[in-house]
């Protein structure tokens, strides 16, 4: 657990003594992130230097353990079978019989209003690792073992994980809210990915995949290698909705690089793929088709959502559209 970590630098950090696990109710560790100016510019003392983890990606990866130090993951995934497919795109397939999509469907108890969280004999609040808020600080503040905020983002311990520290950010019911979904939601998520400032660390939002559709929220995970997508070529335009499209999220590079992917629902399977589908990793849950994955099969079932290129070329135009009225 982070008590037993010591982290040296200009942040505030609760004393050795600090009860981290003592629950009075539904609480957790909230990490507060520091405070932005008026200028735009923050102050962070998240790490120490470019080599040694940060302070919040420390604390996330202790969570997890912890977490998977008590047997709460349905398997280990760092022992699954990966393998790099032959051609040209390098992508990359796991073997995985256990892996489960629908997992954050047992969590719905965490999308109730944070004021109605409260622990009874059928519920257990182990898998919530720490909540993540904007602080009025100029540096980062952990407080450990309090109440959740009502504008806060929940990080929750997917039990079925994709990768190694794979998690739930989910917005508490208060940024539910349809309004709360712009930018600021998304600057947010970027800051936090440049606050873990790990270049393993990748946020993903999956608008079809959900099986909550009243709900939103992102996911995350470490990849010790870049996703296939990230070594494509790109064209650059400005960093929205084609009709009967969906949009899919890549988060990279610390939160400064991110991936657009829209793409429509399969005809013959009503089904889309996830975000990081779309960014080259798959999962087999059959040992025969991981044996005989193929550039051309994965090829045909990405061709198979791909948007036309007129509906394309609309989306780029729109996207344009989009930025030039932000920053005017």
């Amino acid at each position: 657990m982070v008590s037993t970590t010591e982290f040296k630098g200009e942040y505030s950090l609760p004393s050795k003594k600090s009860p981290l696990d003592q629950f009075e109710g539904v609480k957790t560790h909230l990490y507060r992130l520091g405070a932005e100016h008026e200028n735009g510019t923050l102050k962070s003392f998240a790490y120490t230097d470019q080599g040694s983890p940060s302070l919040l990606d420390t604390i996330i990866l202790s969570q997890w353990e912890d977490y998977a130090w008590k047997g709460h993951f349905g398997y280990d995934v760092t022992a699954c079978n990966l393998k790099v497919v032959e051609g040209g795109w390098s992508f990359v397939v796991q073997l995985n019989d256990k892996w489960n999509s629908c997992v954050l469907k047992e969590h719905d108890k965490f999308l109730e209003p944070v004021g109605c969280l409260k622990p009874n004999c059928m519920n257990s609040y182990d898998e919530l690792l720490l909540c993540i808020a904007q602080g009025d600080k100029d540096i980062p503040e952990v407080v450990p073992s309090t109440k959740p905020p009502k504008d806060g983002l929940l990080l929750i311990a997917n039990a079925y994980p994709v990768e190694y520290g794979h998690i739930f950010l989910v917005p508490s019911a208060t940024n539910q809210l349809s309004f709360f979904w712009d930018k600021r939601m998304f600057s947010l998520i970027a800051r936090i990915a440049s606050e873990v400032n790990s270049a393993a660390f990748r946020v993903f939002f999956d608008s079809c995949t959900s099986t909550m559709p009243d709900h939103m929220f992102f996911q995350a995970c470490y990849f010790a290698n870049p996703l296939p997508v990230e070594s494509a070529s790109t064209v650059a335009i400005y960093h929205g909705k084609a009709t009967s499209a969906v949009h899919l999220l890549l988060i990279s590079n610390n939160g400064t690089k991110v991936f657009l992917f829209p793409q429509v629902k399969n005809l013959a399977t009503g089904c889309c793929l996830s975000a990081w589908e779309c960014s080259g990793y798959f999962i087999y849950r059959a040992k025969y088709d991981f044996d005989r994955a193929s550039e051309n099969e994965i090829s045909n079932r990405m061709a198979s959502v791909t948007l036309q290129d007129g509906a394309f070329e609309n989306l780029k135009n729109l996207c344009c559209a989009v930025a030039d009225d932000l920053v005017m």
